[in-house]
Order: structure tokens, then C-alpha cells, then sequence
């Protein structure tokens, strides 16, 4: 009877062994399945991120080059309005010279950078440079929407006003969406414009403002291009 209480109980034991490695080896098979899910899910949101980053680089350079154009064009129209011919400018002369515009916004995707945010796939990624710098992408936009913002308020709060005011506007177009618009008798005030130190200084702090603006889309597109080139090491190392 002992021997036979011995038998099963270490028959037990062998069953209790056999489960327990079952469940060990089950566990280990599951952890390493989502381990290789996550690996996985981490190329494809970092090749998408990758595909967003060139995307927003190509939008950056073209902008890069309007915002040059934006300071030449204010540049030469500061030189123009105060050449040794300035003050014989007429109304015609200086309506052709006034062709100027809004400060336009280079809009940044983000969509796939949120969604990775959001993901929570950040956790399985094992370069901290790299978490950094793709942690780091919100903020360096942030910043240079600041600079937009501060380029758009010149527009907005002085050049725009100062144009309504003292310009001809109304004489800027011959017509809109096809749609004939009246010619007016009204004429640009040509002494506000010539020679005028209050529109000579909007000009300036315009330049300013866009030359800001201009250094931050290089200072972006230098840190999308790194972060792409990290990301390609990445992807290749893993």
C-alpha cells in the first residue's frame, strides 16, 4: 500500500510538473508573440512616420524658397519706393509696386505622428535617441508655428490696415472668379507709400519677421531629415 501511495503521489507530482511546463512554455510562446506583434507594429508605424517626415520635408523646401521671394520682394519694393526717381511717383507707379499679400501658412501633417503617440508603440521602441527625437517633432512644430504667428501679425495688425487705409484696393482687380468689378475713381496716397518712414518700417520688420520664419523651416527640415536618417538605421538594425 505504501509503495503504491508512493507511486501515485509521485505520479502527481509528474502531472503538476507537466502542467506547470505547459503553462511556462505557453506564456513564453504568447510573450513572444507579442513581442514580434509590437516589433512589427513599430516598423510600420515608423515607416509611415518616415513616409509623413519626407512628405512634410518637400512642402518645407518649397515654402523655404516663397518666404526668400516674400523678404526680396519687400526688399526691393523698399528699394524702389525710396530711389532718387521715388518722388515722382504717381498713383500708376505705385499701385505697381504695392504687390504685396498675406504671410501664407505651411500646414505640418501630423496624422500619422498622433496616431503613434496614441498607439502607445513608443514603449516597445528600444532607442532612446530616437523616442527622443520623434518625442521632440510637437514641439519643434510648435515652435515654428510661433514664428508664423509672429510674421502673420505684421500682416494682419500693420501692413494689412495701412494698406486699407492709405492704398487703393479696390483698384487691385479687374475681376474675381470671372466677375467684372467696377473701376473706381479712387487713387493710392502716394506720400504714404514714398519716402515714408511708417511704411518703410513695416517693410523691414516684414523681412524680419519672414527671415525668422524662413530659418525656422531650414531649422525643421534639418531635424525631419536626421530623424528620417534614424529611422532608416533603425528599421535596417532591426
Amino acid at each position: 500500500m505504501e509503495n503504491k501511495n508512493g507511486r501515485y503521489f509521485k505520479y502527481a507530482i509528474g502531472e503538476i510538473v507537466l502542467v506547470v511546463l505547459g503553462i511556462l512554455i505557453a506564456l513564453q510562446i504568447n510573450n513572444w508573440n507579442e513581442k514580434n506583434n509590437a516589433i512589427k507594429k513599430t516598423h510600420t508605424y515608423l515607416n509611415a512616420l518616415n513616409t509623413e517626415i519626407e512628405s512634410n520635408n518637400i512642402n518645407i523646401i518649397r515654402y523655404i524658397d516663397f518666404y526668400h521671394n516674400d523678404i526680396k520682394g519687400a526688399s526691393e519694393t523698399l528699394s524702389q519706393l525710396h530711389s532718387e526717381n521715388a518722388n515722382y511717383f504717381n498713383d500708376s507707379l505705385v499701385r505697381n509696386v504695392l504687390g504685396t499679400g498675406p504671410i501664407y501658412k505651411l500646414n505640418i501633417i501630423k496624422s500619422t505622428f498622433n496616431d503613434l503617440i496614441n498607439s502607445g508603440i513608443l514603449e516597445h521602441l528600444n532607442d532612446v535617441d530616437l523616442k527622443n527625437s520623434i518625442l521632440a517633432i510637437e514641439s519643434n512644430i510648435d515652435k515654428f508655428y510661433e514664428k508664423y504667428s509672429d510674421a502673420k501679425d505684421v500682416w494682419d495688425d500693420y501692413q494689412l490696415p495701412y494698406l486699407m487705409k492709405y492704398g487703393n484696393v479696390s483698384s487691385n482687380w479687374i475681376s474675381i472668379s470671372s466677375i467684372k468689378i467696377q473701376k473706381t475713381p479712387y487713387k493710392n496716397k502716394v506720400d504714404a507709400f514714398v519716402n515714408n518712414k511708417e511704411y518703410a518700417d513695416i517693410l523691414v520688420l516684414r523681412m524680419r519677421m519672414v527671415d525668422n520664419l524662413r530659418q525656422w523651416s531650414v531649422r525643421l527640415k534639418e531635424e525631419f531629415v536626421e530623424l528620417s536618417n534614424m529611422i532608416k538605421v533603425y528599421l535596417d538594425k532591426t
